[in-house]
């Protein structure tokens, strides 16, 4: 089973100078003079699982206490924004805490790997997360993966989803669609097409697979607007396969004695990935 450590070894690895044991002591800090982080990548809470949690507090006291950082006259938190809530709801008075001195960069990036180790993120808070940390924080997906204890793989699709309309970011947020469903709506090329079958989903209740033939369909038609020959049912079936693989639209194609493989993609941050993905490593592009 795999190891659900909230801040270990993978965040060391990263920022070993800011989350190593270092003989602080944990004080308790007043819950009026706590404040969350105001860019903490999850968005919402379960009331229910806070309340459940409130009441554990109530009984047993705060096991794990928060992380925080002093900013002025308050404390701001980095890893323990749940704890913090469920505290409140409690009515605990002062909050068992461990204050550390972590300049901005290094704060945001542990309070989002921090959540993303929660493993309770929706997808695309998760989604939203990692490419915070490729793009404003400059890590690989190999170093991502490495920090949240997961496969490289997943990160790397998990961050594909950052390219879908906003309408399907939506419905993925809600739990409208599944991340399965997500992930077929990124095989239509066209925005209009993408939400025509975002709608198609919610009002006929697609699942997965079905959602897959119909972005494989919608390909199909587009291929006979401009008339393609319609390709081989065993070729087909190839390009379906390599598409799930690498999350992207492929087509396998046979003409005489060669054939040819033909993998799209809208952007160098995809090519890159799909590089990445066959070849088992990060690629310099």
């Amino acid at each position: 089973m795999k190891s659900k450590s909230r801040l270990g070894r993978g965040i060391d690895a990263i920022f070993a100078d800011s989350v190593q044991e270092d003989g602080t002591l944990v004080v308790e800090i007043p819950v009026d003079e706590i404040y969350p982080n105001p860019i903490q990548p999850r968005k919402s809470f379960d009331e229910k699982t806070i309340a459940e949690l409130a009441a554990s507090i109530k009984s047993h006291g705060l096991i794990s206490p928060i992380l925080v950082r002093r900013t002025n006259t308050r404390y701001e938190i980095i890893a323990g924004e749940r704890r913090f809530q469920a505290c409140k709801l409690a009515g605990i008075q002062k909050i068992p805490s461990i204050v550390r001195d972590i300049p901005d960069a290094e704060a945001f990036k542990i309070s989002l790997i921090e959540n993303l180790q929660r493993e309770d993120l929706n997808p695309m808070e998760e989604s939203e997360a990692y490419y915070t940390l490729k793009e404003q924080f400059g890590l690989t997906h190999q170093e991502i993966a490495a920090a949240v204890l997961k496969d490289r793989s997943t990160v790397t699709n998990s961050m594909r989803l950052i390219h879908l309309p906003e309408e399907v970011k939506q419905a993925l947020r809600e739990g409208m669609i599944t991340t399965g469903h997500a992930r077929a709506i990124l095989m239509v090329e066209s925005g209009s097409g993408q939400l025509a079958l975002l709608n198609r989903i919610v009002s006929q209740s697609l699942s997965v697979r079905e959602t897959e033939r119909f972005a494989s369909g919608m390909d199909n038609k587009d291929k006979k607007k401009k008339g393609v020959k319609k390709a081989d049912p065993y070729f087909d079936h190839l390009s379906t396969l390599l598409s799930e693989k690498l999350s992207a639209k492929v087509i396998c194609d046979w003409r005489k004695r060669k054939g040819k493989i033909v993998i799209n993609v809208s952007s160098r941050d995809e090519l890159s990935r799909i590089v990445a993905e066959i070849c088992e490593q990060e690629a310099p592009i």
